[in-house]
């Protein structure tokens, strides 16, 4: 039977910029490839300081309109580093064969889902329209920031249109010095057991929301990642089953929450033998305590978790995983590129 799912970070090199250490370093690789055509272009005009510090509602309309159209995020993806990135993939994991010319697009569009994931959707709420408005109050007018509201769709075709070079300046000047709170809410995190198998494989490498619980509490179904309080601090990987003041049931494998049988479309069983008093085939009923969960591996009888390390705290979580961006399998030393760029089930 396999201890959990315990997850280990690699530590790549990085591609442009040096920043502090992150606690994974192939978080700082995504971070840092996507800053490699940045360094040193910046071409906006300076703010003006004596404009309000608070930006008007028009400066707020074309921040918004520039990220809800995604077209900051693809100046983003189109200025990051996408040769340096698959080099560091390919060197961090030790391939059988080089990358080909052919490999980078499909890598080049897990990148770019990894970087909408790291960076936009994970980002505090209005993040970049906040910066962005800011932006655009520092450099335009009321009238000239109107102007380009009103004609946003026709100036959005045109590659030499001026919130075209706006959007490009803005990335240049402003973005490198704002990944700092962005990254922060982030983690990846290499996949080295089989707890989780066949929503994860070993080898898979995850994104990890890090915020997801600041300001709200798992849900039944999320895959956590958590630190088992040993002294070693070991770090698994398991799917929440159980919430506070839910009554767990696990009778010949089959699993009841609060008096109600579960399908579980993702759970695979490997062995249906069954154990009289082994809990990894029948436990409780029990009921969990406050503050805690419940959880299970997908791959149920090679899963060591809830059933016999006890509920999770919610101080032990780290955070909820929620994407899946590159996979090695760890026999062939080939990537699994049909697993790449996935949301988490």
């Amino acid at each position: 039977m396999k201890r959990g799912c315990e997850l280990n970070g690699k530590r790549p090199l990085s591609v442009a910029l040096h920043f502090e250490r992150l606690t994974n370093h192939t978080a700082f690789c995504l971070l840092t490839a996507c800053l490699g055509l940045w360094a040193g272009c910046s071409s906006a005009p300076s703010a003006i300081a004596d404009r309000d510090q608070e930006p008007k509602h028009v400066f707020r309309q074309l921040a918004h309109l520039e990220v809800s159209s995604n077209r900051l995020y693809r100046a983003v993806v189109d200025q990051a580093d996408v040769a340096g990135y698959s080099r560091q993939l390919e060197l961090q994991s030790d391939l059988a064969d080089p990358l080909l010319p052919t490999d980078y697009e499909r890598i080049k569009r897990s990148f770019a889902g990894s970087l909408k994931v790291m960076l936009f959707d994970l980002a505090p709420t209005d993040f970049w329209e906040q910066h962005l408005a800011e932006y655009y109050a520092g450099i335009l007018s009321v009238e000239e920031a109107q102007r380009l509201v009103d004609g946003y769709q026709r100036q959005v075709l045109n590659t030499s249109s001026q919130v075209q070079a706006l959007r490009q300046s803005f990335v240049a000047d402003r973005f490198s010095d704002l990944l700092s709170v962005v990254r922060a809410r982030s983690q990846t995190f290499e996949i080295s057991h089989e707890a989780m198998i066949p929503t994860f494989l070993p080898g898979d490498h995850v994104i990890v929301n890090r915020a997801a619980y600041h300001a709200a509490t798992p849900r039944r179904g999320d895959v956590i990642l958590y630190r088992y309080p040993d002294e070693d601090g070991t770090r698994l990987l398991h799917r929440v089953i159980g919430l506070p003041g839910d009554v767990i049931e696990i009778r010949a494998q089959t699993l009841s929450v609060n008096g109600e049988l579960m399908t579980e479309p993702s759970v695979q069983h490997t062995d249906r033998s069954l154990v009289p008093g082994n809990v990894r085939d029948h436990i409780g009923p029990v009921t969990v305590p406050p503050d805690t969960y419940f959880v299970l591996g997908d791959n149920r009888e090679e899963s060591v978790d809830s059933r016999f390390l006890g509920p999770v705290s919610k101080t032990q979580i780290i955070g909820q995983v929620v994407f899946l961006y590159w996979s090695v399998d760890d026999d062939l030393h080939t990537p699994r590129w049909d697993r790449l760029n996935q949301p988490v089930p």
